[in-house]
């Protein structure tokens, strides 16, 4: 859409001006990383502009092979600030009310240390989804895992562990996503079928 039409790009630029005048990134609470943090402001500026409807940010640091403990605590806690940074512009933009988070990763880390005080690989892990400002949702959790940290079957509608219930897989979150995004059932993601069945997790 840049490349078609070189007013987008100003606009773009504007939007993103206006927002870090409100909710710098050079400066705000002294994170460490301020890569997010512009990744963020770009994002808002984007969706406020009119010429984005969704994005990713990444960040890293958390494959974590060795000196797991410290090197965790610092990504995350870059990674919760990052966040909070985002949900700040995007509010500064005004699309706060308009717009979900999804925080996720590929895989966990081990429940136990390996020989360098780190974790290796692990195929069990959670995503945080947050809603727009002012919705009324949220505060629940829906899934679990065992004291071990191994996956168990769960009720689809109350997310408890549940003998007779499935496991939670990324699929059923990212229907229940289209769902709660009211996309499910268009051209574009029927193109694309998850043939899974519903767990209620923002029911």
């Amino acid at each position: 859409t840049v490349r078609q039409e070189d007013n987008n790009l100003s606009r773009l630029s504007d939007e993103k001006a206006l927002i870090e005048a409100v909710v710098p990134t050079n400066d705000h609470m002294n994170n460490r990383d301020q890569t997010f943090k512009r990744q963020a402001s770009l994002i808002a500026a984007a969706f406020k502009a009119g010429i984005a409807a969704s994005a990713n940010l990444s960040t890293g640091g958390f494959d974590t092979h060795g000196n797991h403990d410290n090197s965790q605590y610092q990504s995350l806690g870059d990674l919760l600030e990052g966040v909070a940074y985002l949900q700040e512009a995007l509010d500064a933009a005004g699309i706060g009310d308009k717009t979900t988070v999804v925080i996720g990763s590929d895989f966990g880390r081990t429940p136990y240390y390996n020989s360098g005080s780190g974790k290796d690989h692990w195929p069990i892990t959670s995503v945080m989804v947050m809603h727009p400002t002012g919705s009324g949702k949220g505060g629940n959790v829906f899934g679990a895992s065992t004291d071990k940290f191994r996956s168990q079957t769960l009720n689809r509608t109350t997310g408890q562990p549940d003998a007779n219930g499935q496991i939670l897989t990324h699929a059923h979150i990212n229907l229940a996503l289209l769902k709660e995004l009211w996309i499910h059932g268009n051209a574009l993601s029927n193109n694309f079928p998850l043939n899974v069945d519903d767990f209620a997790i923002f029911s």
